[in-house]
């Protein structure tokens, strides 16, 4: 990291790639024809987000509403401690988890980046398809280790797009998750 702090002080990494700290970004406009030709049945997709908007309304709902009520039954009958409620197995972090092994870290790794492509592909997919402009995609790096995907869209494109088309977007990547 202090490596690549020095390359950006001196101008030697290129404008795609911005630090931030131990965070790293790196943009690419690539793949926006991949998303033009898949987004090209725009009647599906706009009805398969419609769908994805509606699960997100009743699941946000019912998500409110079970915390309520296990936050209220925990309050009134504590559970006894055991080795599932303990702070450190909270973390999904393998090798600090007692449940998950640091032999498991390839398996979670890959599904996570399996999860953001999904996710972030989806919302760029609704961009498309609602004909909002993207202005770059990339990858989240801490140091060089995947944390996360984004797909940026263009505020201007954006602003302009209908509430319906900007609501589909932004539940595009909860209805791949969804999903997969």
């Amino acid at each position: 990291m202090l490596l690549a702090l020095f390359l950006d002080s001196r101008g030697l990494i290129p404008d795609s790639v911005r630090i931030q700290g131990p965070l790293v970004t790196v943009h690419t406009k690539r793949g926006r024809v991949l998303l033009d030709r898949l987004a090209a049945p725009r009647r599906f997709w706009r009805a398969w987000s419609n769908v994805g908007v509606g699960i997100a309304l009743v699941v946000m709902v019912g998500t409110f509403f079970l915390l309520l009520w296990r936050g209220l039954s925990i309050l009134q009958n504590p559970p006894a401690p055991t080795a599932v409620n303990q702070p450190r197995n909270f973390l999904v972090i393998p090798g600090v988890n007692d449940f998950l092994p640091l032999s498991v870290a390839p398996e979670i790794v890959l599904g996570l980046l399996i999860g953001l492509v999904v996710h972030e592909g989806g919302h760029g997919l609704l961009c498309r398809v609602e004909r909002i402009d993207i202005e770059s995609m990339g990858l989240v790096l801490l140091t060089l280790l995947p944390i996360g995907a984004f797909v940026e869209p263009d505020e201007r494109s954006q602003r302009s797009a209908s509430r319906g088309a900007r609501t589909r977007m932004f539940a595009a990547g909860v209805t791949n998750n969804f999903a997969l």
